[in-house]
């Protein structure tokens, strides 16, 4: 396993090793080979200057392996662009051109000026990005966090206390229900009526007894009152 892995080591390193020899260094486009007039001339500088050469340090061009876009670096960056990977371990830059159309996609950065929640962002004092062709939503995160980190950091927090602040209002509401159960339970147990052992009483009926005249609210206690007093 180790001499396979070290093996497929070196030949990644030989495969950038001969990106780099075969790379070319580009001029790329600037105001001044456009328009290489510095000084047209007037009453204090008669004859017009006019830019002959321009040097720089040297681009050269590299691509996107996934989404084929074409990007200038420095070229004594571009071993250490050529390293980078993804985290799947792919490398993210190639020297070779992919003969294909850049993919781009229509998501917007959080901080583009259409974006839903601008004018609160704008309240906050966040800047704002022109970025609008992001692939999808991991994109869209690790954009925020490389590219803005203050106002990503700032968004997240504000998520966090938002989503807190709903689940206490749940719990709120479902305590409320609970309790608003339990009255309702314990009305409905204070309005039912008891059940009375014996007879029941009769309002405003007395039992009289015809031997004595002793009277009684219960009629069971009439019967055996009845029975000992004529016995």
């Amino acid at each position: 396993m180790k001499d396979r892995l070290k093996q497929t080591t070196e030949e990644n390193e030989a495969l950038i090793q001969e990106m780099l020899r075969e790379a070319k260094p580009v001029e790329l486009p600037s105001e001044l080979s456009r328009n290489p007039v510095i000084h047209r001339g007037d009453e204090v500088l008669e004859a017009p200057m006019v830019q002959r050469t321009i040097s720089s340090s040297g681009y050269v061009y590299v691509w996107d392996t996934r989404s084929f876009e074409r990007m200038p670096i420095l070229y004594y960056m571009l071993a250490q662009r050529l390293r980078e990977r993804r985290p799947d371990g792919s490398y993210r830059f190639t020297t070779i051109d992919p003969k294909r159309q850049p993919i781009h996609g229509a998501i917007k950065c959080m901080l583009h000026l259409e974006h839903p929640n601008r004018k609160h962002y704008d309240e906050l004092g966040f800047r704002t990005c022109p970025k609008h062709n992001i692939g999808n939503e991991y994109q869209l995160q690790q954009h925020m966090l490389k590219k803005h980190p203050q106002e990503w950091a700032a968004i997240r927090a504000e998520k966090e206390t938002k989503e807190k602040e709903e689940d206490r209002e749940l719990q709120r509401l479902l305590i409320a229900q609970q309790v608003e159960k339990l009255e309702q339970g314990h009305k409905e147990t204070n309005t039912t009526q008891p059940i009375e052992q014996g007879e029941p009483k009769v309002s405003n009926k007395l039992f009289t007894c015809e031997n004595c005249g002793k009277q009684f609210t219960y009629g069971k206690y009439y019967k055996n009152h009845i029975k000992s007093c004529s016995a």
